[in-house]
């Protein structure tokens, strides 16, 4: 009997998933894709045995949406202090996001408590778009897809309202998403086997650093991180939005830092790079205005979101930007790994994710990562960690850790007219024809880095409205974890 064709993909039903290019299969363009449509031959989220993976999300809370509230766990609110917090109180239960907008009103009157805030004028919803992309409801006709199809589960952590987060109150998320007891807040019915966090600072996580708070801050962060990995939970994290070194908690020890690829593949023009990376994924590389972005920008990873301009409105969706946009994908992918395999430990996951990843696009007209190269550029191993995430390949290997040898791949170089174009706007010498297959030069030194504004952990979100996106600017980081 002959055999029978196979899919070479799965395409679920919801109209918006033509926009969402960064759960697309691999194909002669998009070349930074992790390929979930692909995955989702192998495992859409329902797990071999057991209970269905949870995903913690870590952020700015929740807000109520159609395509996400049969997938929510109780959750907890740890924003303790109330004006920051813009619920009314402190600690409680309801993580539902109240908005975090601040006006320059506000922030002019409370110099004591918003100086150094950039002001907001709408809120994000942040964390309503980072669950969403984990795991807003999938093939229903309706909306999103997201990166799990079905069965994961998410577990809203609210750790962040306006001006960003507080140290102690991320660390306590932390511990409590992961089933560690945290004083005042009741125990975790639902721990979490994967976290992910979308908010951090400008600042060291030595557990010795001359400055107290600092060292103070990454004390806790290298504590907390060492119990949830022997509690057996996978902390991922975004890497920062700065175009320089890797934020805090994502270089501390035992977090798993995601930095963000344009979806060609080759590095975010706002992302931070640096040896703690681990993977590289992409994360939206809108256009801003900086140089390039006319050439180069893509359209940003479509998800849910609300429609309010302050607090919470209507159920909505969004395409945003930023690492924070990039980690998702990365946990969503040791979710289904985890649905594969129960029994995979946290070494095994990263380990899997690592080696399974695609290798970084060569980039010749932009030039490679480098020092005086930090916008969009080819990233190597020693910028953007060990490549990109090719979510299918990491489902093989779950399946068999032990007998798993990637596939024999070459870089993909990258050339094109835009590309071409964009070497031109920053002074770099041409490139000549490029051959496929071929690992591109290093770097040009003298080269420029594309310019562009910098800003917290999450970029930019665009709220979509009916018939237009509107953007949401990024602002200066203040001196939060952001």
């Amino acid at each position: 009997m002959p055999r029978r064709e196979q899919p070479l993909a799965v395409r679920p039903s919801d109209p918006r998933f033509d926009q969402q290019w960064w759960l697309f299969a691999h194909g002669a363009v998009q070349h930074g894709v992790a390929g979930f449509e692909t995955a989702w031959l192998r495992n859409r989220g329902l797990p071999v045995s057991g209970p269905a993976p949870v995903v913690a999300v870590l952020d700015s809370g929740i807000t109520s949406h159609p395509e996400l509230n049969a997938r929510l766990l109780p959750g907890y609110d740890f924003v303790s202090d109330t004006e920051y917090a813009n619920d009314g109180d402190g600690r409680d239960a309801d993580p539902s996001d109240p908005g975090n907008w601040l006006s320059a009103a506000e922030q002019a009157a409370r110099p004591d408590k918003y100086g150094g805030c950039p002001p907001v004028p709408r809120s994000t919803w942040h964390g309503t778009a980072i669950a969403g992309q984990i795991a807003a409801v999938t093939d229903n006709g309706v909306g999103v897809a997201a990166a799990t199809w079905q069965g994961v589960s998410v577990l809203p952590v609210r750790v962040a309202g306006r001006c960003g987060a507080a140290v102690a109150d991320v660390v306590a998320g932390m511990r409590w998403a992961g089933g560690l007891p945290v004083d005042g807040a009741p125990p975790n019915p639902y721990p979490a086997r994967v976290v992910v966090l979308g908010y951090g600072a400008a600042a060291s996580c030595d557990a010795n650093d001359p400055d107290p708070a600092a060292r103070d801050a990454a004390r806790s962060y290298r504590q907390a991180l060492r119990e949830l990995r022997a509690a057996g939970v996978f902390v991922v994290v975004g890497a920062g939005n700065g175009r320089g070194a890797v934020q805090r908690p994502a270089n501390c020890p035992g977090a798993f830092a995601v930095t963000a690829t344009h979806r060609d593949g080759y590095k975010a023009n706002y992302a931070n790079l640096g040896l703690e990376v681990a993977l590289a994924t992409p994360g939206g590389d809108v256009d801003n205005g900086a140089t390039c972005d006319r050439e180069l920008a893509d359209s940003g990873i479509v998800t849910t979101s609300d429609l309010g301009a302050t607090s919470p409105a209507a159920a909505g969706y969004a395409a945003a930007a930023g690492t924070s946009f990039a980690a998702p994908a990365v946990a969503a992918t040791a979710a289904l790994m985890l649905a594969v395999n129960p029994a995979l430990t946290v070494d095994q996951l990263a380990d899997g994710l690592r080696r399974s990843a695609r290798p970084h696009v060569g980039v010749p007209p932009l030039g490679a990562c480098a020092a005086d190269n930090k916008g969009r550029c080819g990233c190597t191993t020693t910028t953007c960690g060990a490549g990109l995430l090719d979510a299918d390949e990491a489902l093989r290997y779950a399946a068999a850790p032990s007998a798993y040898v990637a596939p024999p791949r070459s870089t993909v170089v990258l050339d094109s007219e835009p590309l071409q174009r964009c070497a031109a706007l920053l002074g770099r010498p041409p490139v000549g024809p490029v051959d496929p297959g071929i690992t591109p030069p290093p770097g040009d030194p003298d080269a420029g880095s594309g310019g562009g504004a910098t800003g917290p952990l999450w970029i930019v979100a665009l709220a979509l409205a009916t018939v237009a996106l509107r953007r949401h600017r990024p602002a200066a980081p203040c001196n939060r974890e952001r």
